[in-house]
């Protein structure tokens, strides 16, 4: 009489797909593990630059307007006026945002009105003589984004 012994090929062909099977999971695992990774290090990436974007960008627009203009005066307390031909930009800050507002040569220039461009916590517009000027913006973190800039024309202030 015949017992029913083990088939080794078929116990060779169980122990092949649990492993390939293993080796699966393994893999699938690994996988999820590094997207976990990666969406966290996006998170934290993404936050910082939403943090700074906004504060290091007003600075940048704001110098590179002075330095493109024909001349600029400090008019008040974060306000700039900036000439060019046949008409005059106005950038002042209200209320942690940044606005401009652009006037025709003649029309009365008055920090009010204007459209908005950046949003920009601690914003501040410093003379610091000799024509030239600081232009400085906090981002959410604390961190404080500052450039100088050269007021074209000397840049009498007010």
């Amino acid at each position: 009489m015949k017992m029913n012994r083990a088939d080794p090929r078929r116990f060779s062909d169980t122990i092949s797909s649990a492993g390939s099977m293993t080796l699966f999971l393994l893999f699938a695992v690994c996988c999820l593990i590094m997207i976990a990774a990666a969406a966290s290090a996006y998170e934290r990436i993404s936050s910082n630059y939403e943090d700074t974007f906004n504060s290091a960008a007003a600075v940048r627009y704001v110098t590179n307007k002075l330095r493109a203009c024909e001349s600029a005066e400090i008019a008040g307390e974060n306000v700039i006026i900036l000439s060019d031909d046949g008409y005059k930009t106005v950038i002042y800050e209200k209320d942690g945002t940044i606005y401009e507002r652009l006037v025709p040569d003649g029309r009365e220039v008055s920090p009010e009105n204007g459209e908005a461009v950046f949003r920009a916590d601690g914003y501040t517009v410093t003379d610091c003589g000799g024509g030239l000027v600081s232009v400085s913006a906090e981002g959410d973190g604390g961190r404080v984004f500052t450039a100088y800039c050269r007021i074209p024309e000397g840049g009498a202030s007010r």
